[in-house]
C-alpha cells in the first residue's frame, strides 16, 4: 500500500470521528468527536443559565428581606400605639389620684383648686432667725468718715501737680499709661497754658529712653519646593519667630527679587537661611549660577542679617552629568561664603539614599522630608546659640 493510499485512509478515520452538531439553545454549530446527544447545549449556553439560576435565587431572597422588613415595621408600629396608650392611662390615673386627694374632708365632695390656694411655706417666727443691721456702722458720723475705698486713696497719691501754677491744670498718672501717653500728655498741657517750661516729671525722661522691648530673633527659612512639610520640625520650638517661605520651582534670581518684601519687619539681625539653587542647575551654565549667587549676596549685606546657605541636594533622576555640576557648585559655594562671610551647610552624605526621594526622583519624599527638617532645625539651634 502506498503512502497516498495511508493517507486518505486516515482522513476517512478521522470524518468518521469528527461529526457537526448545533446547539439545542443558541443554535451555534460545533465540530464535535463522536456523537453527542439530542439535546446539546454548548459550554456559554450553560454559564448563561448557571448565572441566571444565580440571579433567580438573589431575587427571591431580595423578597424574603422586603417581606421581612414589612412584618418588623408593623411590629414597631403596634409597640408604639401599646406604650402611647399606656403612658395615656397612666396619665389618667394620676390625674384622679391627685382629684381624689383634692376632696374636702368634712364635706366629701370636690373642690376646685387653683394656684393661689395653694399652701404657703409656714415662715419661722421672728424669735427664731437673729435680725442685725448690717449697715449700721455707716449711720455714725465717725464710721462714714473711716470707711474711704482704696482707689480713692491710691488716686490721691498718684495725683501729681503740674509746676505751672496755683489753680491751673493737673494731670493724673495711672500706673496703666505708657511712657510715652505721658510725655504727649504732658506737651498738650504746656501747648495750651501757652509755657514753655519742661512739664516732664522726674525720672520719665530716662525711662523713655531706657525703655526698650526686648524681642527674639526672627528666623527665616527661604526656599525651592524641596522645603515643603518641613515648617512644622523647624518651627516647633518658636512658632512665633520662626518662618518657612517655600517658592516652587523658585530660581536664585526669583528669591533675589523677593527677598526684601519678605524679610520686611524682619527686626533687627534676623537668621536667614536659603536653600536654593536645584532648579538652576538643570537649565543655567555654572558662570551663571555663580553670577546669580554673588547678586544674591549683594542684596543680603543690604539687610544685614546672619546667612548661612544650605548646599544642594543630589537630583537622583537625572545622570552622573548632573550630579558632578551639583557636586562642584557646592565646592564652589563653599569657599565663596567662607570668603564673604556667609554660612554654609551640606547634606550630600545625608542623601544618598533613594528612599529618601519621592518616584519622580527630584522633590523628596516623606522620610526625606523629616530627615531635612530636622537637619535644619538643629542649624538653628546651633546658631541661635
Amino acid at each position: 500500500m502506498t503512502d497516498s493510499e495511508v493517507a486518505v485512509g486516515v482522513t476517512h478515520v478521522a470524518d468518521d470521528t469528527m461529526k457537526m452538531t448545533g446547539c439545542g439553545s443558541c443554535g451555534m454549530y460545533m465540530i464535535l468527536e463522536g456523537a453527542p446527544g439530542k439535546s446539546f447545549v454548548c459550554m456559554k449556553c450553560r454559564l448563561i443559565e448557571l448565572m441566571e439560576e444565580k440571579i433567580r435565587g438573589l431575587e427571591m431572597q431580595v423578597e424574603s428581606l422586603v417581606e421581612f422588613r414589612k412584618g418588623f415595621e408593623q411590629i414597631m408600629e403596634q409597640r408604639h400605639e401599646v406604650s402611647e396608650g399606656k403612658s395615656s392611662d397612666l396619665q389618667m390615673e394620676a390625674g384622679l389620684g391627685n382629684s381624689e386627694g383634692r376632696l374636702g374632708e368634712e364635706s366629701g365632695q370636690w373642690k376646685h383648686v387653683t394656684k393661689r390656694t395653694r399652701q404657703r411655706k409656714r415662715r419661722a417666727s421672728e424669735g427664731e432667725i437673729e435680725l442685725q443691721n448690717r449697715f449700721a456702722e455707716l449711720e455714725n458720723e465717725e464710721g462714714a468718715q473711716q470707711v474711704v475705698t482704696e482707689g480713692d486713696r491710691a488716686r490721691k497719691k498718684r495725683r501729681a501737680v503740674s509746676p505751672i501754677g496755683k489753680g491751673e491744670e493737673l494731670m493724673e498718672i495711672t500706673p496703666n499709661m505708657s511712657p510715652r501717653r505721658i510725655q504727649d500728655g504732658l506737651k498738650r498741657i504746656t501747648r495750651e497754658n501757652g509755657n514753655g517750661k519742661n512739664l516732664q516729671p522726674e525720672g520719665t525722661g530716662d525711662r523713655l529712653e531706657n525703655s526698650t522691648v526686648t524681642r527674639k530673633r526672627q528666623v527665616y527659612v527661604i526656599g525651592d519646593s524641596l522645603l515643603r512639610r518641613i515648617d512644622r520640625p523647624v518651627t516647633r520650638a518658636d512658632p512665633e519667630n520662626r518662618r518657612v517661605c517655600c517658592l516652587p520651582g523658585a530660581k536664585i534670581r526669583d528669591v533675589d527679587l523677593r527677598l526684601k518684601r519678605i524679610l520686611k519687619g524682619a527686626g533687627k539681625n534676623p537668621l536667614i537661611i536659603l536653600h536654593v539653587g536645584t532648579n538652576d542647575t538643570a537649565r543655567f551654565s555654572l558662570e551663571s549660577i555663580k553670577g546669580d549667587y554673588v547678586r544674591l549676596g549683594r542684596t543680603l549685606k543690604e539687610i544685614e542679617a546672619q546667612v548661612i546657605f544650605s548646599g544642594i541636594l543630589p537630583v537622583p533622576r537625572e545622570g552622573q552629568q548632573r550630579c558632578d555640576k551639583i557636586m562642584t557648585i557646592n565646592r564652589w559655594l563653599r569657599q565663596w561664603c567662607y570668603k564673604e562671610g556667609f554660612g554654609m551647610y551640606g547634606h550630600w552624605e545625608a542623601f544618598m539614599d533613594r528612599g529618601q526621594f519621592s518616584r519622580d526622583g527630584l522633590h523628596l519624599s516623606r522620610e526625606g522630608n523629616r530627615l531635612l527638617g530636622w537637619r535644619l532645625a538643629q542649624l538653628i539651634k546651633r546658631a541661635l546659640n
